[in-house]
């Protein structure tokens, strides 16, 4: 039975490796103009999500302003509401600026950048959990999923050149790699913390 499940553990986690790399090339298949209305959207997603928690943010700090004051028995009246509403305007308006400030210029081709480096982050993280059901641990495991991450990566770049308005970039395989590699290491590190944890709950015995 347990053979079995280790079995079914390893056929699920290439089987996940397989579904992401299927929608890595699902992406790189599309045409320039698909391609660049999928970041569009996802920019202006972005852009709403960014906008929606700088208000959500303010608002909170404002409520927390005020229990505060409720807690220390503190009247709130027209004045204390008037000066709070006009920080959670100055704050707000910092915020903006602020937002301004440190989004890229060019925030379209920042978020394509990023777009690759996480989605061969998660790639790591599916392709290390594969290996360590696999019975594959330590630097051989590590060697061996950045060698498939990024010979994936390579390839999905050579496979770009033949899609109308695409192209390859080595640049981009290098943050396909960064990406993996990262990924990995957060696995190592989730496995290890989680290993921690169980030991320290294991009651010792005196």
């Amino acid at each position: 039975m347990i053979l079995e499940n280790k079995k079914l553990k390893k056929g699920l986690s290439w089987l996940a490796v397989l579904l992401w790399m299927g929608l890595i090339f699902y992406f790189s298949h599309q045409v320039q103009q698909q391609s660049w209305n999928l970041s569009h959207t996802v920019l202006g997603i972005s852009v709403q999500v960014i906008k929606i928690a700088q208000v959500l943010i303010v608002i909170g700090l404002a409520g927390f302003v005020l229990i505060k004051l409720k807690k220390r028995g503190i009247t709130i009246g027209i004045k204390e509401l008037v000066l709070i509403l006009i920080a959670a305007y100055l704050l707000y308006t910092l915020s903006i600026e602020l937002r301004h400030m440190l989004v890229p210029p060019d925030l379209h081709h920042f978020i394509r950048k990023n777009a690759h480096f996480f989605i061969y982050l998660v790639l790591g993280v599916l392709v290390k959990v594969a290996l360590m059901n696999s019975g594959v641990t330590g630097f051989k495991a590590i060697g061996i999923g950045l060698g498939i991450c990024v010979g994936y990566a390579f390839s999905d770049e050579i496979h770009q050149l033949i899609v109308p308005g695409r192209g390859g970039q080595l640049s981009d395989v290098v943050i396909d790699s960064c990406g993996a590699g990262l990924g990995m290491m957060l696995q190592i590190l989730f496995v290890k913390l989680l290993l921690k944890r169980n030991h320290n709950k294991v009651p010792k015995n005196d």
